[in-house]
């Protein structure tokens, strides 16, 4: 549709009240100077959801403008399409079917196999005195209560004081170098020293350039802590599987045993594994890494499907145990479980040869460079998937993408939006780190204090009874509070992908926090469009 006339206020003020037609989309237009016989062509943009027709006009770029051969301004509207709600229904199935068939096959070989091992190595110790682990479980229990309360606890903190932490953290960073550095030079270790000065001054380097990007962090954290802290009950979820992921590692060991009885060769004391063993082994490392994957990533999943409801439809997401904390679980488990199959197997493939070069090369007593470069070639590309899967597991839990299409969509976007060296940065990452380990200190600290309350709960460990109570406190703390972290990991790389792909819906139903990313975001990518 063509017409000789000069664009006016009323034709804008049209085009205006139809942005919500469109799907909330942003019509950039570039506007030249033009005079009375100006040519004004005008496109039609089809709704896809209502089939409205909304005039939207295209004109020609700033003179003077170059954006390159073959530009357009609507290139990313048209590369780019919002992610949309699949319908129910089971994706990448096969290999759900085949994780449950390796989770079966260990339990077969732990309950066939291992059981009897164990036994026999419990009837040889049976002579020896019985110790009793009462006071120990005791203490296990009152520390896990404390790491959980603290753990509450410091989500408000952090959201008070989301800022301060990540300076906080970048200067902990820096200052842990020097320290390490000028510990090595008073012990005389002059390689580790210097190697540790470089280390310092390259943490300050990274420090001077990332520091303007506080605020935009900050207000990632902050939104992602209040979507945690408010569906609370996502935790739970996290902690149930984290107790899941305890049991399948006691079943894994009790199956390993099994393995290694029926198929080593033992003579005289010395056992040797035969290749049929090795290989045996080689598919229970596989199963261990990719059980322990699929555990850690169905968390990642139903995180991001509860902050995307949150997101999106908060009368969904506002309660401790509300609706999208069980409706994404459920979904994670179900629909979408085939797809964390899939990229975990990935993963845990690369895990597994990693492991087996790693072995290889401690049995190499002179070395060799050929595994040491196949290490990092497999380092290098476990954590390329690593990284694709964080992101691509936000779309499966916000749209029920499968895993492929879900991984070139998330990543089609940031490329689109101009964000591929913003979702680099590991602010958030480094500042959840530190706040993992202050939480684990503060445990240990408790168990020092339940040993100086308890003594005879540690009484076996003689006097390294505070010592003992110390670690084992800090163990628990830790792991605890880095499945608490894991949580708000995945929570802030879902806003992340949120505010890239939808920013109209979180200014609608969140519009403080909104504003507050909208004023970091300025103040930090200024010249990358939202």
């Amino acid at each position: 549709l063509s017409c000789r006339t000069k664009p006016n206020e009323e034709t804008f003020a049209k085009i205006e009240t139809k942005r919500s037609d469109v799907d909330r989309r942003k019509l950039r237009i570039a506007i030249a100077p033009m005079n009375e016989e100006s040519n004004l062509t005008e496109s039609l943009i089809q709704n896809s959801e209502d089939d409205k027709d909304v005039i939207s006009p295209v004109l020609p770029p700033i003179e003077g403008e170059d954006l390159g051969a073959g530009s357009n301004v609507n290139d990313s509207e048209e590369a780019w399409t919002r992610g949309e709600k699949q319908p129910s229904r089971f994706r990448d199935a096969p290999f759900a079917l085949l994780f449950f068939a390796q989770i079966i096959a260990v339990m077969v070989v732990a309950f066939v196999y291992g059981v009897p091992e164990m036994e026999d190595f419990s009837s040889e110790d049976d002579a020896g005195s019985e110790v009793d682990f009462t006071g120990l479980m005791y203490a296990s229990l009152i520390a896990g209560g404390s790491s959980l309360v603290l753990s509450a606890l410091s989500l408000s903190v952090m959201i008070k004081f989301a800022s301060s932490l990540v300076k906080i953290s970048l200067i902990f960073s820096a200052v842990t170098s020097l320290f390490i550095a000028t510990m090595a030079l008073l012990v005389g270790n002059i390689l580790g020293s210097i190697l540790g000065f470089v280390s310092f001054l390259l943490v300050v380097c990274y420090t001077c350039c990332v520091w303007k990007r506080i605020p935009w962090a900050a207000a990632n954290l902050k939104t992602g802590l209040t979507a945690i802290k408010i569906n609370y009950g996502v935790t739970l979820v996290a902690y149930l599987l984290v107790v899941v992921s305890f049991a399948w590692s006691v079943l894994w060991v009790v199956a390993t045993v099994g393995v290694l009885g029926k198929t080593s060769d033992c003579n005289d004391g010395t056992c040797q594994e035969s290749s049929l063993g090795s290989f045996y082994l080689i598919l229970m490392l596989l199963a261990f890494f990719w059980t322990a994957q699929v555990i850690q990533n169905t968390t990642h999943v139903t995180v991001a499907g509860t902050v995307g409801e949150w997101w999106f439809d908060p009368s969904q997401a506002s309660s401790f145990c509300s609706e999208a904390v069980s409706g994404s679980f459920i979904r994670a488990t179900t629909y979408s479980f085939g797809s964390i199959c899939l990229g975990s197997l990935l993963v845990a493939i690369l895990q597994a040869l990693r492991q087996i070069v790693q072995q290889a090369r401690q049995d190499e007593r002179e070395g060799n460079i050929l595994l040491l470069i196949l290490q990092c070639v497999l380092d290098c590309l476990e954590s390329l998937l690593e990284y694709f899967n964080k992101w691509a597991y936000v779309y499966v839990g916000l749209y029920g993408y499968s895993y492929t299409e879900a991984g070139k969509n998330v990543m089609n976007l940031f490329k689109q939006r101009g964000w591929t060296t913003i979702i680099t940065d590991d602010l958030v990452s480094n500042t959840l780190s530190l706040v993992c380990l202050v939480l684990a200190g503060l445990s240990g600290c408790i168990g020092l204090i339940i040993n100086a309350a308890q003594s005879s709960w540690f009484v076996y460990f003689g006097d390294n009874a505070a010592n003992a109570a110390f670690i084992l406190s800090f163990v628990i703390g830790f792991t605890l509070a880095s499945t608490l972290i894991n949580v708000v990991d995945s929570a802030v790389n879902t806003v992340i992908v949120c505010f890239a792909e939808a920013p109209a819906d979180f200014q609608a139903n969140h519009p403080e926090l909104s504003e507050n990313m909208r004023q970091a975001w300025i103040s930090v990518h200024a010249d990358i469009s939202i």
